[in-house]
């Protein structure tokens, strides 16, 4: 089975409830829990989570599913259940990754991450801890992700809007707009806002990194009885607005592995000679064919002319920018 990476990075974050569970868990809890269907988390995540191992990838080194009826169980080769061995370098460097998390009372993850800081803690040592803290104060930095954590999650609190500055990858911009925020929701590794934003009147998710500056404001709000968090919860989490284009790119066969693996199966079909090319929804034109780019002459931008055009034009300002810079 071909599962895309951001399937499988979903399926694998069930491994933290599924260790709690010796009794097993029903196909609709999970499904509820990653915000699938209970059939598609019948179908996919035994098989997903049973090519999952460690070296030397011998029988006993794998993850063993059992299902029976509407429940699965599942059993941890003996490598899953041995501590993490660090040394005190990679201790240290873990404990600064994580405290830049560690104002984010509210987010889906912040029970995990105390827990992790206050054992990493312990192993360093009270002097060591210390001279870290004294040494580094990255995490309590204006303007740092844990301190932006913390001001959305007062802004939740009391209901009050939020102004914020921020990056738009897919359009390359910086705006400011107010936003209403009704909730933190955790996607692929990055924690995003959603709220009703001022500038496109309507409800909308923002990458918490991209957020370059955010400050409380005196407007308050009602949070709609209508809103859910688990809407946000679901393997893809773009959604195409009617305005969209679907712009087709066709890979490579050397390209076409990475592809496969890295994008939704419904937007990829087959080409002669192993080839692949995937249909891509998207609001900028831009951020699609700088997406393309990235493989160099194994990919082509095929369609519509609106997204070729676009191709040629950025083709273009490298080729003048390379020729005003020749070295």
């Amino acid at each position: 089975m071909a599962l895309p990476l951001t399937k499988l990075r979903l399926y694998l974050s069930l491994i933290p409830l599924l260790r709690k569970r010796e009794e097993g868990i029903t196909f609709k809890e999970v499904g509820e829990h990653l915000g699938i269907s209970a059939q598609a988390a019948q179908r996919d995540i035994p098989e997903a989570l049973m090519v999952c191992g460690v070296p030397p990838y011998l029988p006993h080194d794998y993850i063993s599913c059992f299902t029976e009826g509407d429940r699965i169980t599942v059993l941890f080769a003996d490598h899953f259940k041995r501590p993490a061995k660090l040394t005190l370098s990679e201790v240290a460097a873990v404990l600064l990754a994580l405290r830049g998390l560690r104002p984010a009372r509210g987010a889906p993850w912040a029970g995990a991450v105390a827990g992790l800081i206050r054992k990493l803690e312990s192993a360093l040592g009270t002097r060591d801890v210390k001279d870290l803290t004294r040494r580094i104060g990255a995490w309590r930095a204006p303007g740092s992700f844990g301190k932006r954590l913390e001001l959305v999650q007062q802004a939740m609190e009391e209901q009050r809007a939020v102004e914020i500055e921020y990056y738009t990858q897919r359009r390359r911009t910086l705006s400011t707009r107010v936003v209403r925020p009704f909730g933190l929701v955790e996607h692929g590794g990055a924690v995003y806002l959603v709220g009703r934003d001022s500038v496109r009147n309507k409800e909308l998710s923002f990458r918490v990194d991209r957020i370059r500056d955010l400050r409380l404001t005196d407007e308050t709000f009602k949070k709609p009885r209508s809103f859910s968090a688990q809407r946000y919860k679901r393997p893809e989490f773009y959604r195409p607005g009617p305005g969209d284009l679907t712009v087709k790119v066709r890979f490579a066969p050397e390209a076409a592995r990475r592809v496969r693996e890295l994008s939704p199966s419904a937007e990829l079909s087959d080409k002669p000679k192993g080839g692949v090319e995937r249909a891509v929804r998207t609001d900028s034109l831009r951020w699609v064919v700088d997406w393309a780019l990235q493989y160099g002459d194994q990919a082509e931008v095929v369609g519509p002319a609106k997204a070729k055009d676009e191709a040629r034009k950025v083709l273009d300002e490298w080729l003048a920018f390379y020729r005003q810079h020749p070295k």
